[in-house]
């Protein structure tokens, strides 16, 4: 007698399509915790207020946000496994949704490690303005990218083992049809295809809450310096795209508003000489990446000289504190020359608001017979400065092509800014009196790069390479000026320094937080008509368009969210926007809000680093009535193309409007002689 045993086949749980499944969406959600701390360990001077239980909180509530993504990236593939359907082993079949898989989430992987070094750039997220950097003329585009490359190569290593990870995930799960599939296997196939058509709009929506996750859901789980680590790059990209327009908001009937950006008297009270008697000539010198941490006059506890040429002129010059109104290059010109702030997703020249009638220091010069023009070392068209640059009313730009000699071209970003500022000299040196002209320098930006034969000091050794171009910066504004004071026109002009943002390598805490971050210098120097003085008020970049038309003895009608300096009865305040996140100071308090709540009140003056939230303690209400009122005539002005002045409309207003003229000075008074 044959006796038989039966021993029934184990099934093996990792040919489940549905296991297989949730075992490569965990692979994808670990890839995304891992660059989420890769953001914190290699930014840890901007996140040096966490410790690392914080950091543990702001993980966990980060795979809210990467769950969105994920779900997103990858509803074929969930769909495909789903399917009650023998259809799922074919080779053809799984091939194409393995590829699938490699690709899409290699790229949304990829830019997650992007961010890794972006970050200390820009202090946040990527969003989608970053692929207008893609699109600009600038023929330079690609071997900067390949300099970061270059400089940052083990970025490039860890992201390959990151995508190496997919792969072999992809090709370790392949599904195989096992012999002893029953009715079970359809039925099992059924039930995970409910269940994942029920959990994955949840997951796309990122909760079961009305309206799906946005950028500022972060908010409700960290402070804005630290929403960074709970958001992901490719949600940022996506959301950022879908939410660029501005919406208008009305938190105050016209009547409750204080705040205006129209500014009608610019009579100069305070630190300028009244007794001129002739409109001076201005050199705007705006620096690049130049953040008070860098500068010794600031910070008189450094430890080496970066900036000494600086230092000494400043101890000469009417100072104060200076604060940035965006991150990037690309936004400081509409905040110099026409008073906007960045307060937007994506920077002005690349919103859908480019094409609105601006106001411009340029056009408020023109009626005066001002020589308008600006000078930028960069290949024309960099970051649409030129553009820009002649909407505000400078008549005349010189870059690189008008430089004409690329011997002294840096191999990345244009002429090096020793050699431009003498050309800057010269150039100025032909025109009429009276000139207006802005410089934009340009060598203290990555990579660093040094001109041939430039000799360091010997502590230099010390220095990182943005320190070093810091310096060679200072030594060519030291050589411009000694070269400017053998000039006739010097004597007459108003000079004006200040930075297109803060620097982007931060070595002392107060910096490398969310207010220390836009801190930069600003600095009137004319000996003749302006006394020094270290004034410790907050000024503001926006503030500068007004200010120097006061300083220049040029009062009329002007647009600007910022407020005259030279004016006892301006306000000192400052505005800026990131992370979602509005942010307004006074000066001694700053108060940030998602735009309808508070969300932060930091006493600036004793907490530079703000380890000390005190909104339970103070409310500032009126302080943050303030910057509602700039938010609200900020979205609404854009929106409804209201960034100018119409002067004859103005001009033809009765007393009782609502803007309540005062009486204007008439352009046609005749002008006092000028000196030779």
């Amino acid at each position: 007698m044959n006796n038989y045993s039966y021993k029934k086949k184990k099934v093996n749980l990792f040919q489940i399509p549905a296991i297989q499944l949730l075992f490569k969406l965990a692979i994808v959600l670990l890839l995304f915790s891992i660059s989420r701390w890769l953001i914190y360990l290699f930014n840890a001077e901007f996140f040096h207020h966490l410790n690392i239980w914080q950091a543990l909180k702001l993980y966990f509530f980060g795979m809210r946000f990467d769950l969105v993504v994920i779900a997103y990236a990858n509803l074929p593939v969930i769909l495909y496994h789903c399917l009650p359907s023998k259809a799922i082993y074919n080779k053809v079949l799984q091939g194409i949704f393995r590829l699938y898989f490699i690709i899409v989430n290699a790229i949304i992987v990829v830019f997650n490690m992007i961010d890794v070094i972006y970050f200390r750039f820009i202090g946040k997220r990527m969003t989608s303005e970053f692929f207008q950097f893609f699109g600009n003329s600038d023929e330079n585009i690609w071997p900067i990218v390949g300099q970061v490359f270059v400089d940052y190569w083990f970025m490039l290593i860890l992201t390959a083992l990151f995508v190496m990870v997919l792969v072999v995930v992809a090709n370790r799960t392949r599904l195989r049809q096992e012999q002893s599939t029953t009715n079970n296997w359809y039925f099992t196939q059924w039930m995970s295809l409910l269940i994942f058509v029920a959990l994955t709009p949840i997951a796309c929506r990122g909760g079961l809450q009305t309206k799906p996750v946005n950028m500022t859901t972060a908010l409700k789980y960290a402070d804005s310096q630290n929403v960074p680590i709970v958001l992901n790059t490719p949600f940022t990209i996506v959301k950022s795209s879908t939410s660029m327009a501005l919406k208008e908001v009305h938190y105050y009937e016209p009547e409750e508003m204080e705040f205006s950006p129209i500014h009608y008297d610019l009579t100069p009270n305070r630190f300028v000489s009244d007794s001129l008697g002739y409109h001076p000539n201005l050199v705007f010198i705006v620096l690049e990446s130049f953040g008070q941490e860098m500068i010794s006059y600031y910070n008189p506890e450094r430890r080496y000289l970066l900036t000494p040429f600086l230092d000494s002129l400043f101890e000469n010059s009417l100072t104060f504190n200076g604060f940035a109104n965006g991150r990037r290059s690309i936004e400081a010109l509409p905040s110099l020359f026409s008073g906007l702030p960045s307060l937007m997703d994506v920077d002005f020249t690349s919103s859908a608001y480019f094409g609105n009638r601006i106001e411009g220091l340029g056009l408020s010069l023109k009626p005066y017979d001002y020589h308008t023009s600006m000078f930028h070392g960069g290949n024309n068209g960099t970051m649409n400065f030129d553009v820009y640059a002649k909407n505000a009313g400078f008549d005349h730009y010189y870059g690189r092509t008008e430089y004409n000699n690329d011997e002294d071209f840096d191999g990345r970003w244009g002429i090096f800014d020793g050699p431009f500022l003498q050309y800057c000299i010269r150039t100025i040196n032909t025109f009429n009196q009276p000139f207006a002209t802005c410089i934009y320098t340009l060598s203290s930006h990555h990579p660093y790069t040094l001109p041939k034969g430039f000799e360091l000091p010997q502590e230099s050794y010390l220095w990182s390479g943005f320190e070093k171009t810091v310096f060679y910066t200072d030594c060519a504004l030291r050589d411009f000026f000694e070269e400017a004071k053998k000039q006739p026109w010097f004597d007459s002009t108003l000079f004006v320094i200040t930075a297109d943002h803060a620097n982007t390598e931060h070595y002392q805490s107060e910096y490398s937080n969310i207010w220390g971050m836009y801190s930069i210098p600003i600095a009137f120097y004319m000996p003749s008509a302006i006394a020094p003085e270290r004034c410790e008020e907050l000024a503001q970049q926006t503030d500068l368009n007004i200010s120097i038309l006061s300083a220049l003895g040029i009062n009329d009608t002007v647009f600007s969210f910022g407020r005259n300096v030279f004016d006892t009865l301006s306000e000192p305040n400052a505005i800026a926007y990131i992370n979602q996140t509005y942010q307004y100071s006074d000066g001694m308090y700053l108060v940030q809000s998602d735009g309808d709540n508070t969300i932060g009140v930091f006493n600036i003056q004793r907490d530079r680093q703000l380890n000390d939230n005190l909104i339970d303690h103070i409310q500032c209400a009126d302080i943050a009535k303030k910057m509602k009122e700039r938010i609200q005539e900020y979205n609404n002005r854009f929106i409804n193309n209201q960034l100018y002045i119409d002067k004859e409309a103005l001009h033809g207003q009765a007393e009782d409007t609502i803007y309540h003229q005062p009486d204007l000075r008439q352009d046609t008074q005749e002008e006092p002689a000028r000196p030779n």
